[in-house]
């Protein structure tokens, strides 16, 4: 999926924000509800729980860069249960775009357009993914 060095750069970049701003995720909830409303209801009031389960979503992406093909069973069954909650394809796409820019809102000046494009890569492996894991779930799911 990525070159060694993009793949550098995207564990890098987490790393670094998520130290410096632990709360990060929990921020990026409160920008996807302002950028989309829409989403607010189908998260439980209290976010930090879920933002506890994206933490652990995330690390363990960045753990299989090298080896995407192992994410693919789990984020498919992940997008099976999300289509389960009522998440659409575009949202797949809002939520990568303000996860993309929260971080680069925290990491400043060291986000260059080589990370943004690694995480775009990144990203766009993971929505894809969950997209085809949810249109392939059988409509109970």
């Amino acid at each position: 999926m990525l070159t060694a060095d993009k793949t550098a750069l995207v564990r890098t970049s987490f790393q670094a924000v998520f130290s410096t701003c632990p709360e990060l995720l929990e921020e990026f909830y409160t920008r996807l509800f302002v950028v989309e409303p829409s989403v607010r209801q189908l998260f439980p009031k209290d976010i930090s729980t879920q933002a506890l389960k994206l933490e652990a979503t995330m690390q363990l992406a960045l753990s299989a860069l090298e080896a995407p093909e192992s994410l693919i069973e789990p984020l498919r069954q992940m997008g099976a249960d999300h289509r389960a909650y009522g998440v659409s394809d575009g949202q797949y796409h809002i939520v990568c775009e303000v996860l993309m820019d929260t971080l680069a809102a925290h990491a400043g000046d060291t986000w260059t357009r080589d990370t943004s494009a690694a995480w775009g890569e990144v990203l766009s492996f993971i929505s894809n993914t969950m997209i085809e894991g949810a249109r392939i779930a059988p409509p109970s799911a």
